[in-house]
């Protein structure tokens, strides 16, 4: 099974104590990775490097064999951030629509694309609506919608269970399996061990900037975190 993503001594450095240190992992293809450590530990720094948000980091990253700097990489890549922010006057559709052509899609696939999307995910009814107003398990549909709009093969999502209650946390998962059984690879930071730990296939723990492990699930997240981590305090 081939890698669909690889970081390579990357290193992006706050403070002598704040950053990423040198990291190296890989995830498979078609995995559910589980990018798991304390908060502060460096996984948003880690995740908005792959994404490209930040460009000044030393080391390398390859999406699918390509150097995440290459603009081809952008359309393997769906990005779902931890927290939502709509431009107060678009509606859904708009708002879609808009960001499904910034990444390359046409007019007329986007909209036939945002409406299947809005049907699968059980929000046709909030088509028109204006995303400020939803409630956070509504929000959260339109990141993940607006995040496979150009149909990416690796999926990013940074604590996407912030602030949902249980029903929104539930269907979240089970659209992210759904969307594993496609062959999607599903890439999924989270401090929230338990939640996660029965879909994960592989994952990666970083503790203050380094890596402390990477690859296939061998026991229970929360055991591996406590051997690994907090026995070591």
């Amino acid at each position: 099974m081939k890698n669909i993503l690889e970081v390579k001594s990357l290193q992006k450095v706050y403070s002598p104590n704040t950053g990423i240190f040198d990291i190296n992992f890989s995830v498979k293809a078609g995995h559910f990775h589980s990018f798991i450590g304390e908060n502060g530990a460096g996984k948003t720094t880690t995740i908005k490097s792959i994404i490209g948000a930040y460009n000044s980091y030393s080391g390398e990253i390859l999406i699918d064999g390509k150097n995440s700097k290459n603009p081809e990489t952008k359309n393997i890549i769906g990005y779902v951030p931890e927290y939502a922010k709509f431009p107060k006057e678009l509606t859904t559709f708009t708002y879609l629509q808009f960001l499904a052509m910034l990444n390359g899609v046409s007019k007329s696939v986007a909209k036939e694309k945002i409406t299947a999307l809005l049907e699968k995910f059980n929000i046709s009814d909030l088509k028109n609506k204006k995303p400020v107003n939803f409630s956070s398990g509504q929000k959260k549909k339109i990141l993940l919608i607006q995040a496979l709009i150009h149909d990416p093969q690796l999926i990013i999502l940074d604590e996407p269970t912030a602030n949902l209650d249980p029903t929104a946390r539930f269907e979240l998962f089970t659209i992210l399996n759904q969307l594993k059984s496609q062959g999607k690879t599903i890439f999924i930071s989270s401090h929230v061990l338990s939640e996660i730990d029965k879909y994960t296939d592989s994952f990666t723990l970083i503790h203050k900037g380094q890596i402390v492990y990477n690859g296939k699930k061998y026991k229970p997240l929360e055991k591996v975190f406590y051997e690994k981590v907090l026995s070591n305090k």
